[in-house]
């Protein structure tokens, strides 16, 4: 069991490397505390909701450290939370950057995951397949928390451009 938690280091380690690569890139190095603000309470909800629906109710994926409350709570707020503050850092990039940016974002977390597993994918798909609900999944979510946080006040630019047309 401690192997599994120190897998979750490494992949959390990974992902606020990865937010803090993008909010230096983004020049919003300042507004990492606001962001890590609004996107924690994110990902409790997004993250919570995701396993325990995806995750649990139709078994795609499973946890090494289980699906207890802690370990969920836990999976919420530090991969799902950093997931959403990074979506955050994207508000002012159009969409193209957009998608690019979460692709980067999958990427590394997937990276990261192969080589400290963390979760599992449990359905059986060609390796074309797999990448598709990969790409799908993860910018399926990005899109809800950003049209979300765009719809209370905090604007993303690619969504202003795809309502005005």
């Amino acid at each position: 069991m401690l192997e599994a938690w120190l897998n979750f280091a490494a992949v959390v380690s990974v992902q606020l490397l990865l937010f803090v690569a993008c909010a230096i890139y983004e020049k919003r190095l300042f507004d990492v505390p606001h962001l890590l603000w609004r996107g924690i309470p994110t990902g409790i909800v997004v993250g919570l909701l995701s396993d325990l629906v995806w995750g649990k109710f139709f078994g795609l994926w499973s946890y090494n450290l289980e699906y207890g409350a802690f370990a969920l709570s836990l999976m919420a707020v530090l991969v799902y939370g950093l997931f959403a503050a990074n979506v955050l850092l994207l508000q002012k990039v159009r969409f193209l950057q957009f998608f690019v940016w979460v692709m980067i974002i999958t990427a590394a977390y997937e990276i990261a995951n192969h080589f400290f597993s963390i979760w599992t994918y449990e359905l059986i798909l060609p390796l074309f397949g797999f990448l598709i609900f990969l790409v799908a999944g993860y910018f399926v979510t990005a899109v809800f928390v950003a049209g979300v946080w765009h719809f209370l006040g905090y604007r993303f630019c690619f969504i202003d451009i795809l309502l005005k047309k």
